[in-house]
This record gives C-alpha cells, structure tokens and sequence, in this order.
C-alpha cells in the first residue's frame, strides 16, 4: 500500500566506495548520482493468505532485516573487506554482486572502517506481493556520523565533505527460503527535501 512521500524521485547513489551499501556509501564518500527508478507497488495476484497482515507487520520485517544487514556490512568494512562472502547471508543474490564489487574495490584500497553505522525514522512507501513473495520500500535516514575511514597506516582518511546523516530510500525482497523474511535489494539517496 502506497504511503505518502517526499514530491522529488529517489537517485541511485554513484560515485561510492561501497556502491549500493547505502551505510557505507555514506561512510566512505559523499552520494550523487543518475536518477534511478522509482519503485512501483505491484498488485497480489495471489489469492493465498498475505505474506504480511499489514503495513505494520512488513515494516517490522524490514527494519530487522536492516538491522542485521548494517551489522554484516560494518564488519565487513571493519575487517577491510576480507571475507567478503558473508554479505551473501544479508542481501539479495543481485545486490550481493553489487556490494562484492565494491568490498573489493575496498580490499584494494587498503582502508577499512571503524565505529557503527546507525538509521532512524524507517518509514513504509509501499509493499506488494505477487506469486508467494513480498517486495518492501521505505525511507530511513541514514546515520555514519560513528563511521571513520581509516587507511593501513592508521591515519583517518574520511571525506572532510561526507554527509554525516543523509536521508535514503531502500528496497527489499523475500529470501528464496522464507518469503516472510526480506533481504535488502537496493538503496538509493534522497535527493528530494532532506527528511532526516
């Protein structure tokens, strides 16, 4: 179900160290982009019992899939990328590539990150569910103001010009195995009026 939202169309973050890990993407460099697709709601064609009761129930599913996501993705940065299989566990298989992609590009670099990254305010844009499986969109905003870049050598390298909060817009869909269970598949940044 549709909810209200910003007037202005998400835009996919570019230029990030951590492309579409929208925690990282902030932590390691500031978020422009092209514009991307907005997300449409997509009607059930099921006349099985729903996925989620309500709005409530899918947004709950969203933020502790989120939660575990932030959790996986910060160790990842923490450890520089070593092991990077592990985002497998936490999204989608097409954003995983997305994210394997740039933990390598982070693992090259040498830097690795230390604090936590935190998100606020998650609201439901729309949910939908089709052939026994959900799709999930909410905006959050997103906080690395914990987040330091740090090369090899020890010293701090963050951005002096990175967004410590920024407002976002992700996407999820069911695992393969639980369709009651979402997994991150996408993050853009706001461009619209800062929320956050």
């Amino acid at each position: 179900m549709p909810r209200s939202r910003p007037a202005r169309p998400a835009r996919r973050t570019g230029v990030l160290s951590l492309a579409a890990a929208g925690a990282i993407a902030l932590a390691l460099s500031g978020c422009t982009g092209a514009p991307g697709p907005t997300p449409t709601p997509s009607a059930s064609t099921d006349t099985a019992e729903p996925i989620f009761a309500s709005d409530e129930e899918a947004l709950a599913a969203a933020e502790a899939s989120y939660v575990r996501y932030l959790e996986v993705v910060d160790k990842l940065t923490q450890d520089g990328g070593s092991d990077p299989d592990r985002v497998r566990d936490v999204a989608t298989p097409a954003y995983a590539v997305e994210l394997l992609d740039s933990l390598q590009r982070l693992r090259e670099s040498g830097n690795h990150t230390v604090g936590a990254t935190r998100y606020e305010d998650m609201r439901l844009i729309e949910r939908g569910e089709s052939d026994g499986s959900a799709k999930v969109s909410v905006y959050l905003c997103l906080d690395v103001s914990d987040i330091r870049v740090v090369n090899a050598g020890g010293s701090d390298v963050t951005p002096a010009d990175r967004a410590a909060r920024a407002p976002i817009q992700a996407q999820f869909e069911s695992s393969a195995n639980n369709s009651a269970e979402l997994l991150p598949s996408g993050s853009e940044s706001w461009s619209g009026d800062d929320f956050c």
